[in-house]
């Protein structure tokens, strides 16, 4: 079976949490805009193809911007991964942005992947690669 190779442009968002409003007298939760943006263009970037069968291996690489306010020797040490990203937004949060976008497309339900491994690092250019297998050949 063919892995996925998935660039996405755009600098990672983390899944937020579900809003909830009152329409008519009930509750109506839906993702926050930001989210729901950058789930799409994740879902855009993902090649047409069959969605993978069973069990997954996916390995998301993140590349966050790097500050402007930062020096340029900390911008070079950033880009170069001196310095990696340990504030917020947790890493898991933006694995199910990811996670969530390709449903439906690159695989059947994201808990077909039963092998995760998440990077986020600084990069001059941010974005997000994604690389998914069907786990028998990952080995």
């Amino acid at each position: 079976m063919t892995d996925i190779h998935v660039h996405v442009p755009v600098p990672p968002v983390a899944k937020a949490r579900p809003r909830v409003t009152m329409r008519g007298g009930y509750a109506r939760a839906y993702t926050p805009k930001k989210s729901a943006d950058y789930e799409a263009a994740v879902a855009a970037a993902c090649p047409d193809v069959d969605p993978l069968q069973g069990p997954l291996s996916m390995h998301i690489n993140l590349y966050l911007p790097i500050p402007a306010s930062w020096s340029k020797q900390k911008t070079i040490d950033a880009a170069c991964g001196k310095i990696m990203p340990t504030s917020r937004p947790d890493v898991d949060n933006y694995a199910k942005a990811v996670l969530d976008a390709l449903n439906g497309i690159a695989y059947a339900d994201d808990s077909q992947v039963v092998d995760l491994r998440v990077v986020k690092q600084y990069a001059r250019e941010p974005g997000a690669r994604i690389v998914i297998k069907s786990f028998c050949s990952s080995q």
